[in-house]
């Protein structure tokens, strides 16, 4: 087992409590006129520069640092964005990259799309995520069983005129992703916009 250095690990500024770096929310503050309360803006992939602070992704931990003031002490100014603003924010920013996920995986070839192409992906044991619309109904459960025999994950994500409008569709019901990265990654983005969406 790996342990978690200093370097791998941040404190939520909203509950206080430590988790891994890749676990929480990272806000960095837009540039404002000295003394203008500053906007902060999710940066889901924790790529942009400047300061910033970090926050599980839950609602009540955005509204603890922003009634607390810790937004305002971390960044030493007022802040402009409330904890309901950021909540959507950070929601739409994971929704989006979800979709850059999927997308990516269908450029990689990495993506079974459609109820035949991922059962044959879950036969040949291929699939590691399996991707189903909300308002998908047929075979739904009997692949969601499948794929749970796997020991593999299954997510219930977006519409299928959602999907569908991913690959130039009408709709899409069902996919599987087929690369091991991706599926994790878009498996964590995915938890932490329902998790924000269910505290709001």
């Amino acid at each position: 087992m790996i342990e978690a250095t200093p370097d791998t690990t941040r404190t939520c500024v909203g509950c206080r409590q430590q988790a891994e770096r890749g676990a929480l929310l990272r806000l960095v503050a837009m540039p404002a006129e000295h003394g203008e309360p500053v906007t902060l803006v999710p940066d889901i992939r924790k790529r942009e520069p400047g300061r910033g602070v970090s926050v599980h992704a839950r609602y009540r931990c955005l509204e603890g640092a922003v009634t607390s003031g810790a937004f305002k002490r971390a960044f030493s100014s007022p802040v402009a964005s409330s904890a309901r603003e950021l909540a959507t924010s950070a929601r739409n920013g994971y929704d989006r990259r979800a979709q850059g996920l999927i997308i990516a995986a269908r450029r990689a070839r990495k993506l079974a799309v459609g109820t035949e192409a991922v059962r044959d992906a879950i036969t040949e044991r291929r699939a590691r995520l399996l991707l189903v619309a909300a308002d998908a109904e047929g075979s739904r459960e009997e692949l969601e069983r499948a794929i749970e025999r796997l020991g593999r994950a299954c997510l219930v994500w977006n519409t299928k005129q959602g999907l569908g409008r991913l690959f130039s569709r009408p709709t899409l019901s069902i996919l599987a992703v087929l690369d091991i990265g991706i599926a994790d990654e878009l498996l964590s983005v995915v938890r932490a916009a329902a998790e924000l969406a269910e505290d709001a």
